[in-house]
């Protein structure tokens, strides 16, 4: 059975649309939590904290640090996924280095004033309300869908309600195990 990774921009509800899998039954994990993901100082490799005051998130600190998922985590949900299938949900600087490991990958696109519409709007995470990370995210928004587009991923509009999203999906996932 399949490990199937679900990518996209901040805010195309990467993370709702775990909850809706979650709530069908289905393990679904998301990559900013239990560790899946740290975030890493670029020259020395070492693990560090993001600071936890939103002045403290410069533009140099985000230069100097990445998100990056841990291969080994990667590889436990690959052990999950045997007889079933099993959803990551998420975006990291490194994903290129664990594509290996999932069956599908799905990237959740989305236009960009929906985008700021819901960076702006959403309550269950603070990422992209700082001046700095919003210019960040929009830099990458048409370059993350290019290059998911490059590697094979299945694009899904994300701009529908979240059970045609999810329903759809599910599937791709399906037939992509056929």
């Amino acid at each position: 059975m399949p490990l199937i990774y679900i990518t996209g921009n901040s805010g195309a509800g990467k993370s709702t649309i775990r909850k809706e899998l979650q709530k069908r039954g289905y393990e679904a994990h998301d990559t900013d939590e239990n560790g899946i993901t740290c975030w890493y100082n670029k020259q020395t490799g070492k693990k560090v904290e993001k600071p936890p005051e939103l002045k403290d998130r410069t533009q140099e600190w985000y230069t100097k640090h990445d998100w990056r998922v841990s291969r080994k985590r990667i590889e436990e949900l690959v052990s999950r996924a045997k007889d079933r299938s099993v959803f990551l949900c998420g975006t990291t600087a490194n994903e290129n280095k664990v594509w290996d490991l999932f069956s599908t990958v799905i990237f959740l696109t989305i236009d960009i004033e929906t985008l700021k519409h819901r960076l702006a709007t959403r309550t269950n995470n603070e990422f992209g309300k700082t001046s700095v990370e919003l210019r960040n995210i929009l830099s990458q928004h048409k370059l993350s869908e290019e290059i998911n587009r490059k590697f094979g991923a299945i694009m899904i509009d994300a701009t529908q309600s979240v059970p045609k999203v999810v329903d759809k999906l599910l599937d791709y996932a399906e037939r992509r195990q056929d």
